[in-house]
This record gives structure tokens, C-alpha cells and sequence, in this order.
């Protein structure tokens, strides 16, 4: 008996890992245009590189150009971590200043109990223990340098540019990202590892400055179709209703900043212990936050 159940399932498998195989030759690719994707071009380039089908080059008019873009590394089970960059527009023989110009949110997974990061080592049986149990909450951080590198060791392995303007509007964009990130660390709800995690955080932050979710990420395993990446969760907003984003800008009071005074605005919420002050004060026998 046990036997022909195997075998069912087996054939199951089967026969849907081809449909998938026939439905993903056959899917279009997604609508985003390679750039900068050859060695010859780009030979320190790591990550594939794309922007939007019909979002322009910005012309070199002798203006610091900046862009927004999402970016991607792999995590378990094929699932892909997102995160939004505001930064400086870099094309080939364009370098790049150092990494405070490069402001990034991220949304994370967070140990409510302990007031620490969430262990998400699938290797280690706490890591489900913690997230039965509902110690995990989502919260989210702004950080002004490469902190993929410093904290998540992770290199990216995808991006795709979405927005190009000056630095000025670039900046208000961080700003606004960064109230959402508020509202996202004030609510402190439960992580969801298909549904409420980070990848939600970025789609929120997306939705609420006004640009697309790039079509290369996609919500559901199954549509990750035709060259698509698999961003558990990237579908679902956490965007309050009566979100405005010139409101937001107007009580911010940073509508009319000079570019000068938007970067020290953006410095200033900057960090990690923002997301940490959302915490209740952690026990004598909590283990500190990295730094603390």
C-alpha cells in the first residue's frame, strides 16, 4: 500500500514538475531591460542589472542624477529577500562615491520576546520553534550605507532601477519610505514567512512613493515564470489607507529642503536603533543587539 502511494505521488510530481517546465518555456520574459549585464562592460559588475521597459537613460546634462531600485538576494527554498536602494546613478566609467551616499530599507524579521534579530537558520530547529511560537514580528530600517554587506554578509543578485531623478526628489522618496517604516515598526505585527515579511515592507514602500513593483519579482512559486524571481509576499500592502504622500512631506516639513539639508535629513533617521527603540526594554537575560 505504501508503496503505490509513493508511486502516485511520485508520478504526481512528476507530471507537474513538467507542466511547470512547459509552462515556464513558454512564459514571456518579464518586462525589464538588461543593462550593464557583460563583463566587458561592467567587469566588477556582480548582480544582473535591469531597468523598467520604458524607463529612459537619464541624459548626462552635467546634474548628479539619482535612482531608486529593488534589489534581490536568494534565501531558503529559492525564495528571494528584497530591499529598496536610493543612491547615486553609476553607469560604466562612472564611479560611484563611498557607500554613506547609498541609503537602503530593508524589512526584517525580528525576535519579539528577546527585543533581537529572529533566527531564520532553517538548520537550526529554534528557528521554527521562535516563529510557531509567534516571537516573530516584522519590522523594518533604513540604513545610509551597504548594510547587506555589513550585517546580512549577503552579495545581491539581481537589481532592477525603477526611478531616475535628481537627488533632491530621490531623497524626499527615502523620507517618505522611511514614515512608512514607522508605521510598519509602530503596528508590530507577526512575520509571515509567505505573506507579512519583508518583501511586503518593500512593496509598501513602493506603493506609497509612488513607484511599480518591478515585474521580475513575483508573489506565488508557481508564477515565477519565463526568467521571473519567487519574492514570497512581495504582493501584499501594509500600506494604511489613508496614507498621503504630500501630506506626509508637508508635515515632515522636508517638502522644500535643499538637497544639502534632505541629506542630513535622511542621515538623521538613518539606523538600526530606531527599529530597536520599538522594543520594550530587554531583560537582564536578553541577549544585546549587535553593538549595543
Amino acid at each position: 500500500m505504501g508503496r503505490r502511494i509513493f508511486a502516485k505521488l511520485t508520478l504526481a510530481a512528476a507530471l507537474a514538475f513538467g507542466l511547470y517546465e512547459a509552462a515556464d518555456a513558454t512564459a514571456p520574459a518579464p518586462n525589464v531591460t538588461p543593462i550593464f549585464n557583460t563583463a566587458s562592460a561592467n567587469p566588477t559588475q556582480k548582480a544582473a542589472e535591469y531597468r523598467l521597459d520604458g524607463l529612459q537613460e537619464p541624459a548626462h546634462t552635467g546634474k548628479e542624477i539619482w535612482r531608486v531600485r529593488v534589489g534581490s538576494w536568494e534565501m531558503a527554498a529559492s525564495g528571494h529577500h528584497t530591499f529598496i536602494e536610493f543612491s547615486p546613478y553609476c553607469t560604466d566609467g562612472n564611479v560611484c562615491r563611498d557607500k554613506s551616499d547609498i541609503y537602503q530599507i530593508h524589512g526584517i524579521a525580528m525576535d519579539e520576546t528577546r527585543g533581537n534579530y529572529a533566527q531564520l537558520d532553517f538548520l537550526k530547529s529554534e528557528s521554527y520553534t521562535r516563529y510557531e511560537s509567534g516571537d516573530y514580528v516584522l519590522k523594518a530600517l533604513g540604513v545610509n550605507q551597504d548594510y547587506n554587506r555589513k550585517f546580512f554578509r549577503q552579495e545581491p543578485d539581481n537589481y532592477v532601477d525603477v526611478f531616475y531623478g535628481s537627488k533632491e526628489e530621490v531623497l524626499k522618496m527615502y523620507l517618505d519610505g522611511m514614515k512608512i517604516v514607522d508605521i510598519i515598526n509602530k503596528n508590530d505585527d507577526p512575520y509571515i514567512l509567505t505573506a507579512h515579511n519583508s518583501n511586503s515592507a518593500q512593496h509598501s514602500v513602493l506603493t506609497g512613493i509612488g513607484l511599480p513593483t518591478p515585474p521580475l519579482y513575483v508573489d506565488h512559486n508557481l508564477t515565477a515564470l519565463g526568467g521571473r524571481i519567487w519574492c514570497p509576499g512581495i504582493g501584499v500592502s501594509l500600506l494604511p489607507k489613508d496614507w498621503n504622500q504630500q501630506k506626509v512631506r508637508e508635515q515632515g516639513g522636508y517638502s522644500n529642503l535643499s538637497a544639502e539639508d534632505l541629506e542630513k535629513a535622511a542621515r538623521k533617521v538613518s539606523g538600526a536603533e530606531r527599529m530597536f527603540a520599538t522594543f520594550k526594554p530587554l531583560q537582564n537575560n536578553s541577549p544585546k543587539p549587535p553593538g549595543a
